[in-house]
């Protein structure tokens, strides 16, 4: 049988990261966390082996950080293109709907690169690579 861990303390040190990381990681990627009915909400309780079964479904460190990077490329491209949308600064031969779709381009790119970092599929499917 697992060994229980049953602070946000020792699930940290299980993992050799702070409090606050695994806190939001039971937020926003699903760490295998219980809380037992009645009590206290700071009240936790984790299995080891379901963390380390969390710990290995996830992306390799490779892939997951080159989905991370093209997320804040995405990002950072969008970004720089609203700012040129808000100073005027676009290409005088470009009619509006040309600046729309490459917009829209854009963000359709960032979309693909959240499902990316997710390991999510697509919504036409596709499984995101």
């Amino acid at each position: 049988m697992s060994n229980m861990l049953s602070s946000w303390k020792e699930i940290a040190q299980f993992f050799g990261k702070g409090v606050r990381t695994v806190q939001r990681w039971e937020k926003t990627l699903d760490l295998p966390i219980h809380r037992p009915p009645g009590a206290p909400s700071n009240v936790v309780l984790a299995r080891e082996s379901d963390l380390e079964a969390w710990m290995h479904r996830g992306m390799p460190h490779a892939e997951q950080a080159a989905a991370s990077e093209d997320l804040n490329h995405a990002f950072e491209t969008i970004h720089a293109y609203l700012r040129e949308l808000k100073s005027g600064d676009l290409e005088a031969d470009r009619s509006r709907a040309e600046e729309f779709k490459s917009l829209s381009d854009r963000i359709e790119s960032l979309r693909s690169a959240v499902h990316v970092a997710a390991g999510q599929s697509l919504s036409d499917g596709s499984i995101a690579a």
